[in-house]
């Protein structure tokens, strides 16, 4: 039995269908709202919603096609904290490895204290065009990551197409009560009358968790955030990349889609006010979230999906990862018995180290000179930083290392570019890069720095590839 009606519930339905068998059926309660909630999802989803996506049967040209989506190479962030750092948070693919040392320490050798001149994904990003990574591995573009910028509500009812052609059946109706005892839901009362029992509940919900909330208690919070998503028209797609400026009272996203931009506004409750009073246009759609994750994902036979078990805070691509992340974890554990126990425990070791290491990405954001005054960098910092994140910042700066631990959901990458955005560097390298030519290392960083600009020139503007590209899929289409 799933419950909600927003992204996580339409997804999960989603990825659900192709395992209906005599042996398992899904019914999907639809009648709870999650439409105002799934603004904190962001509007940006990771490159591995490529794949993920066509496994729950949407591809890419679906999204083109029948929905408002664009294509993005990360977020461009502007204007945060008081010393106004300005990078691309780049998707990218692992970067190369030269006779036995990670790139950054050819970089810091050679004296040269600056990443994103070698991230052909963030200069294309700050140029505003777009194309495919062509499989010619020997050119520049073929290491760049793309995801999606989309608007929710589109963007989940393909997933909720996809759930009805695999035969999840739905009911419209909103819970009424629920029959929980000892830590395990044994019915649903329903507002049309019915009363439906499961084996196993899925709690897609959103951030009330109705399900879990009545069995499960422990929840680890950082701070609640107010949010607000407005929508302004226009004539073409602006550029693939989501850029976010800091400003005093939090935060403003704006994400290009078709025939619109987004604007998700983000701040402490304490400036809210002045965070609407910034507003270009009516919100949308509002909410107010508490950023959070629970101790234990999976409790008796409920598993949260979703926000009704984590709500990262959208300043990073945390929400959709996590949110996949929760399914991708799910579905190899579909319990076989009555005993839900190895699946149970199985899920919450991951799920926790997920969300927890989520939390650590988000806060590194934090790790710089605050906004003077502001309530948003005081609630963010209230607490002392993470050890395991003072040692990831510390070894970086120290050494160049990155310092990794068990089921991180940002990679090597992330954390680099992260650490060069925010003006970080290290002292010392790796002393075996010594060991190469230092003279052939320059000539090879000066030609890569070369190759990508001169790729970027050539591609074409955001706006021009996708209509090119839809023109072109509509024809093969038709």
């Amino acid at each position: 039995m799933v419950c909600g009606s927003g992204l996580a519930a339409q997804q999960v339905c989603a990825a659900l269908a192709p395992y209906l068998c005599d042996a398992l059926s899904v019914t999907w309660i639809t009648g709870m709202s999650g439409a105002d909630s799934d603004i904190v999802y962001g509007n940006l989803a990771p490159p591995t919603a490529y794949d993920f996506n066509l496994s729950l049967g949407v591809s890419e040209p679906d999204l083109i096609l029948n929905s408002d989506t664009t294509f993005s190479y990360g977020t461009h962030v502007t204007n945060w904290g008081a010393r106004r750092l300005n990078w691309v948070q780049a998707f990218h693919q692992p970067l190369p490895v030269l006779e036995g040392a990670t790139f950054q320490h050819y970089l810091t050798q050679q004296g040269q204290s600056a990443l994103e001149p070698f991230l052909v994904s963030a200069m294309a990003a700050r140029r505003g065009v777009f194309a495919h990574p062509p499989e010619d591995l020997a050119h520049p573009l073929s290491r760049a990551e793309y995801g999606y910028h989309f608007d929710a509500a589109a963007y989940g009812a393909l997933f909720e197409l996809a759930a009805a052609r695999g035969g999840v059946r739905k009911v419209a109706a909103d819970i009424s009560a629920i029959d929980a005892v000892d830590g395990v839901i044994n019915a649903v009362h329903l507002s049309n009358g019915q009363t439906l029992t499961a084996g196993l509940w899925i709690d897609a919900t959103g951030p009330q968790a109705m399900l879990l909330s009545q069995i499960a208690g422990v929840r680890q919070g950082t701070r609640r955030l107010c949010f607000h998503l407005t929508r302004m028209e226009t004539e073409t797609p602006g550029p693939a990349v989501t850029t976010i400026n800091g400003t005093p009272y939090g935060w403003q996203a704006k994400t290009a889609l078709r025939t619109s931009t987004l604007m998700l506004t983000t701040s402490d409750p304490d400036s809210d006010l002045e965070a609407q009073a910034a507003l270009e246009t009516a919100p949308l759609r509002s909410a107010t979230v508490d950023i959070c994750w629970r101790d234990m994902a999976w409790v008796g036979n409920c598993v949260g999906i979703g926000h009704a078990a984590c709500v990262a805070e959208p300043l990073t691509i945390a929400p959709m990862r996590l949110l996949q992340r929760d399914i991708e974890r799910l579905l190899p554990l579909l319990p076989v018995s009555d005993d839900l126990s190895v699946e149970r425990r199985e899920y919450n070791r991951q799920a926790l180290a997920d969300y927890v290491h989520a939390d650590l990405f988000t806060r590194a954001l934090f790790e710089t000179q605050p906004m003077d005054g502001a309530p948003y960098w005081r609630a963010a910092t209230r607490t002392p930083a993470d050890e395991r994140l003072v040692r990831k910042i510390e070894q970086f700066e120290s050494r160049g290392l990155h310092v990794a631990f068990d089921l991180e959901p940002f990679g090597p990458e992330d954390w680099l570019t992260l650490h060069y955005g925010m003006g970080r560097s290290p002292l010392r390298y790796d002393r075996t890069v010594d060991g190469a030519d230092s003279a052939r290392i320059r000539q090879y960083l000066e030609t890569l720095r070369g190759n990508i600009e001169n790729a970027v020139r050539s591609m074409p503007p955001h706006a021009s590839y996708l209509n090119g590209l839809t023109n072109y899929l509509r024809q093969t289409k038709g």
